[in-house]
């Protein structure tokens, strides 16, 4: 059992209490590694500093990166050309694969997310370069979007969205204002968790809902890569999240799980980059079919929440 100091700042790492409960005690859990910092693949950015450990809470069994990057540090992880979300080509097969099966997540997102409302105000939290924001606008809904990354951002707003650039912690969000807020796979970015979740809370209206994807991380596919797993995506993914982990984020917030869906297509995803990342070659084709069938299994899986691969949980007021 170790306990939370105090930052390095030499390192420019920090050391913090669990994000959950607030308690200063924690376990080893698993040591990972960047996975866009390979050496023997990813010759084009800077060598792997150092492996990353995701550590459990010893009051309430969260798991979290401890320690992590600096707030201010963080920025610099994002800024590859291998980040697959704001890639806009490239990235070989995997690349390509996942910009055409995007083509369908977002109708099914869509879908899902709204319930069947035919239009209101929607806030998409870490919207990233806007494909999802502009397709709800087609739909008849009135789309912002916060994303960190200004690149990312300023292709956004080339849908006609309205984004804000910066943390959603700080972000100066009207209270009352929309009737949707969206999170794919961003809740486990965010450094200032309770605050984002607060701001974010106080700008939805009376009966609106908080839409939001995560990895899963006790799902099959986490459970049969280990620390291979692409989707601890260290130091990216501060935070790992089941489905007890949020409902104690939201109830105390005045928020319940309404319902739950497996992301139908992430098993594959994750499986393959689990498989790809990490290695290059003639051995990446007999990898890609083991993925496959990893991902197969995993899809089978994932009918039941608890073994999905990315869960999207829907939450609204108590």
């Amino acid at each position: 059992m170790t306990k939370a100091g105090n930052a390095d700042s030499s390192s420019r790492f920090e050391d913090i209490p669990c994000p959950l409960c607030g308690s200063h005690s924690y376990g080893n859990f698993i040591e990972v590694r960047d996975r866009l910092v390979n050496p023997d693949v990813r010759t084009d950015i800077k060598p792997r500093e150092k492996d990353f450990r995701i550590v459990t809470c010893s009051s309430c069994g969260f798991l979290y990166l401890n320690p992590r990057p600096a707030p201010d540090e963080l920025p610099r992880y994002y800024d590859t050309q291998n980040y697959d979300p704001h890639r806009e080509s490239g990235g070989g097969f995997l690349g390509s694969l996942f910009r055409f099966v995007r083509r369908f997540t977002i109708r099914w997102k869509a879908v899902k997310a709204t319930g069947g409302r035919k239009g209101g105000m929607l806030l998409d939290v870490g919207c990233g370069t806007g494909e999802f924001m502009a397709y709800m606008q087609k739909c008849g809904w009135t789309a912002t979007g916060i994303e960190y990354q200004s690149d990312a951002a300023e292709k956004a707003r080339s849908w006609g969205c309205e984004v804000i650039i910066g943390d959603p912690a700080d972000a100066k969000l009207e209270g009352n204002k929309y009737d949707l807020i969206t999170l794919w796979h961003s809740l486990e970015h965010l450094p200032a968790l309770n605050e984002a979740v607060d701001n974010l809370v106080r700008a939805l209206k009376p009966g609106g809902s908080i839409a939001l994807a995560v990895p899963n991380p006790v799902s099959l596919d986490a459970k049969f890569y280990k620390e291979r797993w692409v989707a601890w995506d260290a130091p990216r993914h501060l935070y790992h999240f089941r489905k007890s982990d949020l409902q104690a984020l939201f109830q105390p917030k005045g928020f319940s799980l309404r319902t739950a869906y497996p992301m139908p297509f992430d098993p594959f995803y994750h499986a393959l980059l689990s498989e790809l990342c990490w290695t290059s070659g003639l051995k990446r084709t007999i990898l890609a079919f083991r993925g496959l069938l990893v991902g197969t299994a995993s899809f089978i899986l994932g009918g039941r929440i608890e073994s999905a691969s990315s869960v999207l949980y829907i939450f609204e007021e108590s």
